[in-house]
């Protein structure tokens, strides 16, 4: 996110009296400022999905394939399967680790694992690396605020399957981010492209995005940065044509203009300011009109974003938001919905939330922007009273994600130490499905 804000030299000024008058040494005032911002983001992460600590238990391919396969198969073995089509070596890696505590406790594993990623984009954003393009600290606080509790974001929540989603986000930010001070930052963002890269498709998208910022201001840092998306790109690439997309969802797409308005306007403007209980209420009570609602929605939310691009004239703000459309058309051309004519399910609220993940973030992105800088008095005005909507309502109704069903995990990993070896043992695991274990000896 990129907006600039208004000149903050008075403001840095009294910070640094301020600092200057704490009895603690400047590094040791840093560390602490910087450890309480660590735990102020995991808390707010926890908060939005407190059963995944609490009660923790796997979610879907956490359990089903990537835990399985690595119990199974074995963790290194695992790690070089593909699924979907493509190498998911986040998931494998956090299976792997989860295999050195007993079955009770690796969905906890699980839990940790993805909300440690998801605090990473925030706080990235909040470092001196955005200190340039977010001069205003309450803005990088606030732009951080909306990455963790943007609105119908509910099904990328506090689990690792999903997570590659927020890799792909620290991925972005990394690109568009000033350089590091020195090598540990330089290595922190090498390795976190090539994890991320190898941990989901979304590596192949970012390579343009990469590409036109190493365009724009060119240097020898860009140039490793374009390699290292590039390298897992090839490698994502390779894989998917290899397996054919195996296990993709071939049901038809239903595709047309109309419904691309409507999945825009309802799942990205619409839910993605009020929330996506906000956008269940206007459809359960809105028919037989929502559907045109939702499309001038759509019409009228790309128009506004195409008026903050034009005239922010923002290199990073574009970018993102070509990051963004990139993403979004991926997702839409092959999501993974069962039911068809898929297009016309993804206009369901609660459907399909990780397809919308990043084009949410944009707008938001864009939002600020012009609720800060935009020079125009009535658009910075709407502006304001947009994102006070998102602040006020669409954060609050979708920040606390509805608990996981409970079926007792804890009972079903104690039924599984007392299988004999040898045995096939099925657990269910939330939503409604199984997860198979051949047990091994201890």
């Amino acid at each position: 996110m990129s907006p600039r804000g208004p000149d903050t030299a008075c403001a840095r000024g009294e910070a640094r009296d301020a600092a200057a008058a704490l009895p603690l040494p400047r590094a040791a005032g840093g560390a602490i400022v910087a450890t309480c911002a660590v735990l102020a983001t995991i808390a707010l992460i926890v908060s939005r999905r407190p059963d995944g600590i609490w009660n923790a238990q796997f979610w879907a391919e956490d359990g089903k394939i990537w835990y399985a396969q690595a119990y199974n198969e074995g963790a290194l073995h695992a790690l070089l399967l593909p699924a979907a089509g493509y190498l998911q070596s986040f998931s494998r890696l956090t299976a792997a680790l989860s295999l050195a505590v007993d079955l009770r406790h690796a969905p906890l594993v699980f839990d940790v694992a993805a909300v440690l990623v998801q605090a990473l984009p925030p706080l990235y954003l909040l470092s001196a690396r955005y200190a340039r393009l977010i001069p205003d600290l309450r803005l990088r606080m606030l732009a951080a605020l909306l990455l963790i509790g943007a609105p119908n974001s509910f099904e990328i929540q506090s689990n690792v399957t999903n997570a590659q989603t927020h890799l792909a986000l620290l991925s972005l930010l990394i690109v568009l981010a000033d350089a590091p001070q020195g090598p540990a930052g330089f290595a922190f963002d090498v390795f976190f492209l090539l994890v991320a890269g190898l941990s989901g498709p979304t590596c192949v998208l970012l390579l343009p995005v990469a590409v036109l910022a190493w365009w724009q201001q060119p240097s020898r840092r860009r140039v490793v940065l374009v390699l290292a998306v590039l390298l897992p790109a090839v490698v994502q690439t390779s894989t998917y044509l290899a397996t054919g997309g195996a296990g993709r969802v071939t049901s038809p797409l239903g595709a047309s203009v109309a419904r691309l308005l409507q999945i825009v306007g309802g799942q990205i403007f619409v839910a993605g300011t009020i929330g996506a209980k906000g956008y269940a209420l206007l459809v359960h009570h809105g028919e037989p009109w929502t559907p045109t609602v939702m499309v001038l929605a759509g019409v009228a939310g790309l128009l506004f974003v195409a008026r903050v691009l034009w005239v922010a004239q923002s290199v990073a703000l574009r970018l993102f938001a070509l990051f963004a459309a990139l993403a979004l058309a991926a997702g839409l051309s092959s999501p993974a919905i069962i039911e068809a004519p898929r297009w016309q399910a993804l206009c369901t609220p609660n459907a399909g939330g990780r397809y919308y993940a990043s084009a949410i973030l944009a707008y938001l992105a864009g939002l600020l922007w012009s609720a800060s800088a935009d020079p125009s008095p009535r658009w910075r005005g709407l502006s304001r009273a947009t994102l006070a909507a998102v602040l006020l309502i669409g954060m609050p109704v979708d920040w606390r994600v509805q608990p996981r069903v409970d079926l007792d995990f804890a009972h079903q990993a104690e039924l599984f130490d007392e299988a004999a070896p040898g045995t096939e043992v099925r657990i269910p695991i939330p939503p409604g499905w199984r997860m198979k274990l051949d047990k091994h000896e201890r």
